[in-house]
């Protein structure tokens, strides 16, 4: 049951971006009138995720930066494609009767997921006029690629950031921007951020399933109070670099990016999953969205994303990781602790309502892992201000205490029995024709 209710939550789910991954604030899935070629058809658009550059720990003053993107095309317009979009805002206008419907909104949340994803495509990378490289698609329309540098000279970062030039191969007239994220130098100390996304900074409600929908495709996001201005704090105070790894969909990737600038979150690297919903194969497709919905597919995803950046990182830079108690985070991030005890400086938990919140779920989670190690918190202002002081120890005043919130969950079920199978039926039999 629990994997049909995340498979409806995802069913319900450039020009160029000339600029910067941010966009221009122009919805880079939608599609006018300039987006379409002489015959009327949408042009085919990426757009690049925020990525990492790091310090090769076998060779000191080389540099490895991880360039990643996205290229596809929007779906036409067609019956199916209309008759999922107004079933999708009909369940949602049941879900939510207290608040009307936004267009600009579900144009944002729900037309990422009508695309096709591009395969063997070039794209043309550039760092410099001396440096760049030419990659493929692959089978997702994605693409990732690792550069290697001798050194930093000539290149254009400032503030930790590296900017890049990505090309259409086949056009290069428009340029698009992409940013890598660098982490510190071997001779810094440094502090890295893995923070999760939802109910973490951003109020999603997932242990209700419901809610999660309707705050997903309906409303627009809110952040947790404080929690932007404890990460900015953060990176202030102790320049911290923030990797944002989350399980959610890629196609929320601009949705959500658009939050953290408008919420003044710092930027970061973007690790997301990949979700692909439109394939000529069918059995592949339905394979693909099966797998994407497992139980167990979010926590694979997340360890083998952190243990990755932990690889990349010097092995003089610690680790705070920061998630919520609505799914696995405790899990996770205790199973990372165990495994790299030296590398984790601290982690930080936020109680979340309808969680799981008893206090045996957290001995278990964090068995072996020492107790200054882990926090639980309810409120941002519990966080220190401060992660490091002049000793590069963790910072414990202004932090909750060592008690383990207990906050047993009260997860109701809102979505009628019927109603739920009926969306279901009518939405998986329009997906597979």
């Amino acid at each position: 049951m629990y994997c049909i209710l995340r498979l409806i939550f995802i069913i319900f789910f450039v020009d160029s971006i000339k600029i910067s991954h941010l966009f221009q604030d122009k919805n880079p899935f939608t599609t006018n009138k300039n987006d379409t070629d002489s015959s009327g058809n949408p042009k085919k658009k990426f757009m690049l995720i925020p990525s990492i550059g790091y310090e090769m720990n076998d060779k000191p003053g080389k540099f490895t930066f991880i360039l990643n993107g996205w290229y596809y095309k929007p779906v036409d317009s067609g019956f199916i494609k209309i008759i999922i979009k107004t079933t999708l805002q009909a369940a949602l206008s049941v879900l939510d009767s207290s608040s009307t419907s936004n267009e600009e909104i579900e144009q944002e949340r729900i037309e990422p997921f009508f695309v096709t994803d591009v395969t063997d495509h070039k794209i043309k990378l550039k760092l410099t006029d001396s440096i760049s490289d030419i990659v493929s698609t692959d089978k997702n329309g994605r693409f990732y690629k690792d550069i290697i540098v001798d050194s930093l000279k000539g290149l254009n970062i400032q503030k930790q950031e590296l900017k890049y030039t990505a090309f259409d191969n086949d056009n290069q007239q428009n340029a698009y921007e992409g940013i890598i994220y660098l982490m510190k130098n071997k001779n810094r100390i440094g502090c890295l951020i893995i923070s999760d996304i939802d109910d973490t900074i951003k109020i999603s409600e997932v242990p209700f399933k419901t809610k999660l929908m309707v705050n997903t495709f309906r409303k627009p996001f809110q952040a947790v109070p404080g929690m932007s201005q404890a990460y900015r704090s953060w990176e202030s105070s102790d320049q911290c670099s923030i990797h944002y790894v989350s399980a959610m969909p890629s196609q929320l990737y601009y949705a959500t990016q658009t939050f953290l600038n408008k919420e003044n979150f710092p930027g970061g690297s973007f690790h997301m999953r990949h979700l692909k919903l439109a394939d000529s194969d069918k059995l592949n497709l339905i394979n693909s969205i099966i797998d994407f919905v497992k139980h167990d597919a979010s926590r694979k995803h997340k360890i083998s994303v952190i243990e990755n950046i932990l690889t990349y990182a010097s092995i003089k830079q610690k680790f705070v990781m920061v998630g919520d108690s609505g799914e696995l985070d405790p899990e996770i991030y205790g199973e990372i602790a165990r495994k790299y005890p030296d590398r984790i400086k601290m982690i930080f938990i936020r109680i979340v309502p309808g969680g799981k919140n008893n206090n045996s779920r957290f001995e278990i989670a964090f068995r072996n892992v020492r107790q200054d190690k882990w926090k639980t918190f309810s409120d941002a202002t519990e966080l220190p201000k401060k992660l490091y002081n002049d000793t590069n120890s963790i910072n414990e005043n202004g932090g909750g205490d060592n008690n383990i919130h207990s906050v047993y969950s009260n997860n109701t079920n809102i979505l009628s029995t019927s109603l739920f199978y009926i969306i279901i039926s009518v939405l998986l039999t329009l997906i597979y024709f």
